[in-house]
């Protein structure tokens, strides 16, 4: 009897114990769904991806309660709340956009000049990407390169030099401006969502181009990390062409961020510089 007492005990402790946790991510603004974000944990690789539609399924059950949990997106004040007080609390998390007051800038063609800045191989011999098959952690990973800067300067353009993608429907790319810390990304600088759908279309002689000309991402004489990860789960692949003896710089979910000097892949940005 005692060891049936147990078993049950042990069993109803388990149920009790168990924190699967489903709500929904949205914009406070407007109640709106924020697809695709990404839910886990301060300094750990784990977490979950919302669906389309905002909405998030994710296992707390053996999570230390006194961590936090996290949302991070371009665009919005991060999400931050104890894993206990989220438990107890509302699943729903309202995410506030960032509002920052700029007035209008006129690029004036003589206070500025045009570059390229960034790695713009187009070799088939290094590779990186994104291959959900081969690697569960493909599926929660960012990864970018830094970028040195001491002037005033407007982003135009992010370019992906691409060798081979293969999926069964569009890719949702997101990226990601952060300040430096310690030589890692730090904060994110945007005041605005870069998101944006890829399809085989849009590659142009191996070259994807994400036009941000009409969006107010400014970097203010200050170093900076440019990222990508993708938002969606697929099937198939995505790489990029890369550049060897370079640093890569990459996380899974909202884990540390980690240097890696082998090869770098071929992000590269279009800028105005002032003089």
């Amino acid at each position: 009897m005692k060891q049936t007492f147990g078993i049950f005990t042990i069993l109803f402790y388990g149920i009790l114990t168990a924190q699967t946790i489903n709500g929904k991510i949205i914009s406070k603004e407007n109640n709106e769904p924020i697809p695709f974000a990404r839910i886990g944990i301060e300094n750990e690789n784990f977490g979950a991806i919302a669906d389309e539609n905002g909405n998030y399924s994710i296992d707390l059950t053996n999570i230390d309660r006194n961590k936090n949990l996290t949302v991070q997106i371009g665009g919005f004040i991060n999400f931050s709340q104890s894993i206990q007080n989220f438990i107890d609390g509302n699943h729903t998390i309202s995410l506030n956009e960032k509002v920052v007051e700029i007035q209008e800038v006129v690029l004036n063609p003589k206070k500025y000049y045009e570059k390229n800045w960034g790695t713009n191989a187009k070799t088939k011999k290094v590779q990186f990407g994104f291959n959900p098959a081969r690697s569960k952690e493909d599926k929660s990973k960012e990864f970018g390169v830094d970028f040195n800067n001491n002037k005033n300067i407007k982003l135009q353009k992010i370019n992906l030099n691409i060798v081979d993608l293969k999926t069964d429907k569009p890719l949702l790319i997101n990226f990601n401006i952060y300040s430096k810390k310690d030589g890692l990304p730090d904060i994110s600088l945007l005041n605005e969502n870069l998101t944006i759908e890829l399809t085989k279309d849009k590659i142009k002689d191996g070259t994807f181009s994400f036009n941000v000309s009409d969006k107010n991402v400014w970097i203010n004489k200050q170093d900076f990390f440019v990222t990508m990860q993708v938002m969606n789960e697929f099937d198939g692949w995505i790489y990029l062409s890369g550049a060897m003896f370079k640093s890569v710089y990459y996380r899974n979910f909202y884990g540390p961020w980690l240097k890696k000097t082998i090869a770098q892949p071929a992000l590269n940005i279009d800028v105005k510089i002032e003089k």
